[in-house]
């Protein structure tokens, strides 16, 4: 028993200190948001619990109080594991959905923008796009997002001037510059698209992570969608996908 315990201990011991690495990856990278402090938070907590480890459990063993404690924290815990294996269950079914229909209108989901320049998220998804384009050069495009803190232009104008340097007629691209969320992203990427005439079939161009949480508000507004996934890049990726377990979170719990 006592060899068991040493052994989880030491997993746990590698598993938050190489998790504390993995969102501190995107610190050094310029990428400081809710996700990686959250996932930095949790890390340090799990790797100071597996390290006195020991002491803590000299202290349930003398006080009823704290051992009742700590396993309702243990509970908590457990109940938080399962929720996020169940969260990125969806996550990859959204990623792996319906591809677009024919004729469908292309939407661009905004991200940061730093000064006037896309971020690495923002730039996988307008490179994306514009592959989508050239290889559906009949489509239509909605790029969307508005101006947030830090931001001196908005995601929409800096991702139309971004495809239209890869070589996408500017008619083909729309702009919709006045949201802040994914909901107001194709809430108002629709308004445009009726104002223009063009097909309400979506062809939802987002991290694949971002893919089932769109999906669901499309399918809340009444419209079909596929998905167009872009490559999350590795160095920000533990930081953009525990952003989207709270926001998914939220999402599901708080609609």
């Amino acid at each position: 028993m006592i060899v068991l315990k040493r052994i989880v201990r030491i997993f746990f011991l590698i598993l938050s200190a190489c998790g504390l690495i993995c969102f501190l990856i995107p610190f050094y990278c310029g990428v400081l948001n809710i996700g990686n402090g959250t996932g930095i938070l949790l890390c340090t907590v799990v790797f100071l619990t597996s390290f006195f480890f020991g002491k803590i459990g000299a202290a349930c063993r003398k006080s009823r109080p704290f051992r009742v404690s700590c396993r309702i924290v243990l509970v908590v815990f457990l109940i938080g594991v399962c929720w996020t294996v169940f969260l990125t269950g969806l996550m990859v079914y959204g990623s792996v959905g319906m591809k677009p229909r024919a004729g469908a209108t292309v939407v661009v989901l905004g991200s940061k923008v730093n000064g006037k320049q896309p971020s690495a998220d923002l730039r996988v998804r307008i490179e994306t796009a514009a592959s989508y384009l050239k290889a559906n050069p009949k489509a239509k495009c909605v790029v969307s997002g508005g101006k947030g803190a830090g931001e001196l232009a908005t995601e929409a104008s800096v991702m139309r001037a971004e495809l239209i340097v890869r070589g996408i007629e500017p008619s083909r691209i729309f702009a919709e510059d006045a949201s802040r969320t994914t909901r107001e992203n194709l809430q108002n990427s629709l308004a445009v698209i009726d104002k223009n005439g063009l097909s309400r079939d979506l062809a939802i161009v987002t991290d694949d992570y971002h893919q089932y949480r769109a999906g669901r508000i499309a399918e809340s507004l009444g419209v079909s969608h596929g998905a167009v996934n872009a490559a999350t890049p590795w160095y920000i990726l533990s930081a953009c996908y525990m952003r989207e377990l709270l926001a998914l979170t939220k999402f599901l719990l708080l609609p």
